[in-house]
């Protein structure tokens, strides 16, 4: 143990240091220090439905936020059920959903998949032949309706995301360097057609994340989404990995900033009133919905290239 660095709170080997408080935590403090602050997101959340959902890609953070969830189970007495969507994404989806599969089976959790094809005759594949439009656009708009038509099938009115400290600093600096002003400070109106999100990891960092992963024996190195090339989204998390390192604690101040601002906001701006699309009488912000928009340009494309 000699020259080693030890936990802050007993005398076991430290595997993370806090650079912003100078903790030093063990495994078992560093899980318990995790479990806290998710729980503390939770709860929150009053009251508790009988069946929790969690958006499960089968990817690291929605697989440390189950097992978060499951470690938590004796004092969040709701049923929780993983919810999965399989866009079609040859090469890569596969050997996500095995490991989504092997680790709700692992846990013991219920589990449920839907998939592109069923619900929109096509695959993410599919879409992207010949199309212009970016892949990430398509899937965000197609992934979030598979979302919550599962969570509907399901009777889900809760749904909790894997999104990280990381993620949502990321996003607000995003958000602001586009002056997206209804993204930053007033969203959309609620409905009843959609489930309640949450995330329970937006106080835990990355790094805190993976390492929860990787010492509950859940970590494995998946390959990379092929579409994945979000050029101003890896420019903002170099910029503030960069500051991080200079500045720790710069992440987390830039999340509670932006929480805290919708905090004392709230009440005070209007909510912009969501609309029943015309083609599918989904709610969303115009008249016709954006997953009806998408598929109306698949149509058209079909149609343009059979010379109809």
């Amino acid at each position: 143990m000699e020259g080693k660095p030890v936990c802050s709170h007993c005398s076991g080997r430290a595997v993370y240091l806090d650079r912003e408080s100078g903790t030093h935590l063990c495994s078992q403090h560093l899980k318990e220090s995790v479990q806290a602050r998710v729980l503390n997101r939770i709860i929150q959340e009053k009251p508790l439905p009988d069946k929790f959902g969690v958006a499960f890609s089968g990817g690291k953070d929605s697989t440390a936020l189950l097992a978060v969830l499951v470690a938590l189970k004796e004092k969040i007495p709701s049923r929780l059920i993983a919810l999965t969507v399989d866009e079609g994404i040859g090469g890569y989806r596969e050997e996500t959903i095995r490991h989504a599969r092997d680790v709700c089976s692992r846990l013991n959790v219920e589990h449920r998949i839907i998939t592109f094809p069923d619900l929109f005759g096509l695959s993410l594949d599919d879409f992207m032949k010949n199309s212009s439009r970016k892949a990430c656009t398509i899937c965000g708009i197609l992934r979030r309706r598979a979302l919550e038509v599962l969570a509907d099938q399901e009777g889900v009115h809760l749904l909790a995301t894997g999104h990280n400290q990381d993620d949502h600093a990321q996003t607000t600096l995003m958000n602001a360097f586009s002056a997206d002003i209804k993204k930053v400070f007033a969203g959309s109106g609620r409905t009843s057609q959609f489930a309640r999100r949450i995330k329970p990891f937006a106080a835990v960092s990355e790094r805190e994340v993976t390492l929860y992963a990787i010492l509950s024996d859940l970590f494995i190195d998946l390959p990379e989404c092929p579409y994945a090339s979000d050029a101003f989204r890896g420019e903002v998390r170099r910029l503030l990995n960069r500051f991080e390192q200079e500045h720790p604690g710069s992440m987390r101040n830039l999340a509670h900033a932006e929480e805290e601002i919708r905090s004392r906001l709230k009440g005070k701006v209007q909510l912009q009133p969501l609309e029943n699309c015309k083609v599918c009488g989904w709610s969303g912000s115009g008249e016709i919905c954006q997953v009806c928009t998408v598929l109306k340009e698949q149509k058209n494309k079909n149609n343009s290239s059979t010379g109809q």
